[in-house]
């Protein structure tokens, strides 16, 4: 940005020389300038404010200087106007000059000349913003006192070699209390009086020119009695060659009423004690600061109070507030970007065995030429204890309204799951019984029914691991299908058979943004209202499809725009009364009998669509079923985008090498490391964390691929990990688990973790994941036998 004792200077002129000439002169002189010949494309680099004085060429064809300035008066654009013309005569200058330029020289000119009109404008637009920055620092210093501080436009004035008024614009009537046609042709020491006229016999009417001109000439004007102003005007003489060896032709003038910026002044100092004074007794933590090093220069009582509880009372810089530079550097670059605008920054401090959240608004600001910071400090620490509070009840409250449904769930998921065993044990006996009977070919089917039933039983405890878990997952795109489907195989036998479920899904529907698991507490709950809502038989309709809301939304009264994601439960049960709609999202209200209903169940509901901006509705009639509406925003195709890119991450390629295998569980690391010696991998197993580590530390390079259980003592499997890619960074790491949430998941990933595996799994996801982590460890060749070849690697002690 540019200051103003640095402003841009564009040169205007269509003799291309001539404007070089002009702009090395300013050049050399300190100044900042540009030359131009396009006199269109200047005036809309004027017109965006990129210069701030103007040498101007009257002469020039299609768009003349004229022109120019009154298109700088038509988008009243700010820029003092140098008029650079071969014409002497008055009635040349009379036109420039009422259409608003700041100086008139003429051709051929000094180079002082004009470098001493450049100075005048210079000084001019320096004064201007000094005027204006006095009264943003009044305005800034203390909001409490209002007060506007405008510049009274200049006077600008021409007088001809007798001294008579050739031009004058209109402030001559703010000023003199005349108008500009009753000045016209009038001698000036008739305008502003005999008592004035002899004050300024030397000055108004000035005939010097250059530095010995007038300049900034300060003097009092009564108007009447109980009217004074102040006003300034500089002054020179114009003379038909520009050099004073012409005949002189009269005398260019600008003044102007500073009154305005003296009161300013005055009124400036008593904010400035006002301020300080409000400053030192605020009941809030306040203090001023250097802004590049912290360095206290003020503060008040209250803020020394926190420093005290700190039990930092004697620092003398504000880095305390702050866990580190890099935070408070990037609050001050902040701050930097727009001054003007307060900013406001959390910050944790620790003092003894406590933690304090504060919070710091602060705002850029110049005391002394120096840049400052002014903060305010907020203790927050009550507020935030407060809160974690009440997100742990909420947390409470989610999790009580998940085991409810549990509950409901309890019986449907024990006849599966016996119905499982009872699979699994039969066909177990039945080839023990009866092996020696059975062809290899039937063993194999029942062996192939043991191992359906298993990953039905691994499937449904993944599911209800993953709904039962207390922590929530991050919100992500959810196909609503695929939610429902879910929760319909966990809900299959907890509905009697007298009730009919009949599902109509529409096809190919955008996800939503949820967290999967509660998108599936909301399904189960209107499921299970549904069902305890019907007497004996009846049907339960669910509906997905994409809609508008038809009504407002029954709990908060609001309505989605656009088209989103509609699912609705409907039932063929007793209805709702209205007295029970009118308070059935309250917390703990339920009309079930004690003991079999904690009542947050629509109370939850409600939270949770509301929580990813959606919308519940409902019909009831009496005898004739209710339908709950919920409406779900559809899902911001960025979340998509990012989504997609996360689901996309390729493993990294490994190194050839060994795998090694560490689990604490003696049957199942024998059974991996088995089945990988089968498919044809060198393997090194282990029992134990600390065996292994040692074998990856004296063996690191020949390692390829490691697979570490998750839960094991001394050790833990990402601990493991972390050692082994400080070994060996790029080495591929699978951990298996037997649960883990999506926090977690993302955590380790975060550790370098390329893989994961849940307890259990399947032979073809093993070998599948390895093979994409390893493919360079190449199996070794086969034997006739259709076996590896004996493995020469290692084992541990522990095996």
């Amino acid at each position: 940005m540019t200051t103003p004792s640095d402003p841009n200077i564009l040169v205007l002129d269509d003799d291309a020389g001539h404007a070089a000439s002009v702009r090395e002169l300013l050049r050399v002189s300190g100044y900042r300038a540009e030359a131009s010949s396009d006199a269109a494309g200047s005036m809309q680099r004027l017109r965006q404010a990129e210069f701030q004085i103007l040498v101007l060429d009257i002469n020039m064809p299609q768009v003349s200087g004229l022109d120019v300035l009154e298109f700088l008066g038509d988008h009243q654009i700010s820029v003092k106007t140098i008029v650079l013309s071969g014409e002497t005569a008055v009635s040349s200058v009379t036109p420039v000059l009422r259409l608003g330029a700041y100086d008139y020289l003429t051709k051929p000119y000094e180079p002082q000349q004009l470098l001493t009109s450049v100075a005048n404008a210079v000084e001019r637009h320096r004064l201007e913003h000094e005027n204006r920055a006095m009264a943003s620092q009044a305005e800034a210093d203390h909001a409490l006192h209002e007060f506007l501080v405008t510049s009274s436009p200049d006077l600008i004035y021409v007088l001809d070699d007798q001294g008579r008024f050739t031009f004058a614009n209109k402030p001559v009537s703010q000023i003199f209390d005349a108008a500009p046609g009753d000045v016209s042709g009038v001698s000036w020491k008739e305008v502003v009086g005999p008592e004035l006229a002899q004050r300024l016999r030397y000055h108004f009417n000035e005939r010097r020119t250059g530095e010995r001109a007038t300049r900034h000439f300060e003097f009092e004007y009564r108007r009447g009695p109980e009217s004074s102003r102040i006003l300034e005007f500089s002054a020179r003489g114009l003379y038909e060659n520009g050099d004073n060896s012409g005949a002189f032709i009269g005398t260019y003038g600008v003044l102007r009423d500073v009154t305005e910026a003296r009161l300013t002044a005055r009124e400036l100092a008593q904010s400035r004690l006002k301020f300080y004074g409000l400053f030192m007794d605020s009941p809030d933590a306040s203090y001023i600061a250097r802004l590049h090093d912290g360095k206290l220069l003020e503060a008040n009582e209250s803020f020394r109070r926190i420093q005290s509880r700190l039990d930092l009372r004697g620092s003398d810089t504000d880095a305390f507030l702050f866990p580190n530079g890099d935070i408070r550097g990037e609050f001050v670059r902040r701050l930097t970007q727009d001054g003007a605008e307060p900013k406001t920054v959390a910050v944790d401090c620790e003092a003894l065995e406590s933690v304090y959240h504060l919070e710091l608004t602060g705002r850029a600001l110049t005391l002394n030429d120096e840049p400052c910071l002014l903060a305010t400090v907020h203790d927050r620490t009550d507020a935030r204890l407060a809160e974690r509070d009440r997100l742990n009840l909420q947390n409470r409250l989610q999790q009580a309204s998940k085991m409810e449904a549990i509950g409901q769930l309890a019986g449907g998921i024990a006849h599966d799951f016996n119905n499982i065993l009872a699979s699994i044990i039969g066909y177990a006996e039945l080839i023990r019984n009866s092996r020696t009977r059975f062809t290899p070919e039937q063993v194999d089917g029942h062996l192939e029914q043991v191992i359906n039933a298993g990953r039905r039983a691994r499937d449904l405890i993944s599911q209800m691991l993953t709904f039962t878990r207390a922590n929530r997952g991050d919100p992500k795109p959810v196909e609503v299908a695929g939610a429902i489907d879910d929760v319909s195989r966990m809900l299959r036998a907890a509905i009697p058979n007298n009730i009919d479920i009949v599902s109509d899904i529409e096809d190919a529907l955008q996800p939503v943004h949820a967290d999967p698991v509660q998108l599936q507490q909301i399904i189960i709950n209107l499921l299970v209202n549904a069902r305890d809502a019907i007497d004996g038989s009846g049907r339960i309709l669910v509906r997905l499809k994409r809609g508008r809301q038809p009504a407002a939304c029954a709990a908060c009264g609001e309505r989605l725009d656009g088209e989103h994601i509609v699912l609705s439960v409907t039932d063929s049960g007793h209805g709702i009364p209205d007295d029970v709609r009118e308070r059935m999202f309250e917390m703990y209200f339920t009309t079930r009998e004690p003991g079999k209903g904690t009542g947050i169940g629509l109370w939850q509901i409600n939270n949770l669509i509301h929580e990813y901006q959606g919308h519940i509705t409902l019909t009831s009639q009496p005898n004739l079923g209710t339908t709950f509406e919920v409406h779900l925003p559809i899902a911001d195709p960025q979340a998509l985008a990012l989504a997609d890119a996360a689901g996309g991450d390729a493993a990294e390629e490994s190194n050839a090498g060994q795998i090694v295998v560490v689990d604490d569980e003696v049957s199942v690391g024998n059974f991996i490391s088995e089945v990988l010696r089968d498919a044809g991998y060198d393997v090194a197993l282990f029992h134990e964390s600390p065996a292994a580590l040692r074998h990856l530390q004296t063996h690191h390079r020949e390692i390829g691929l490691l697979i570490t259980d998750q839960n094991m003592p001394l050790m833990n499997g990402h601990e493991l990990a972390e050692q082994a890619k400080a070994l060996q960074p790029d080495l591929p790491v699978v951990l298996i688990t037997g649960f883990a949430s999506s926090h977690q998941a993302k955590q380790w990933r975060r550790l370098g973790l390329d893989g994961f595996l849940a307890k259990p799994f399947r032979l073809d996801e093993l070998l599948d994941t390895v093979a994409a982590l390893a493919p360079d460890s190449a199996p070794p060749a086969r034997t006739s036998e259709g076996r590896a070849e004996p493995d020469p690697a290692p084992q541990s002690s522990a095996q």
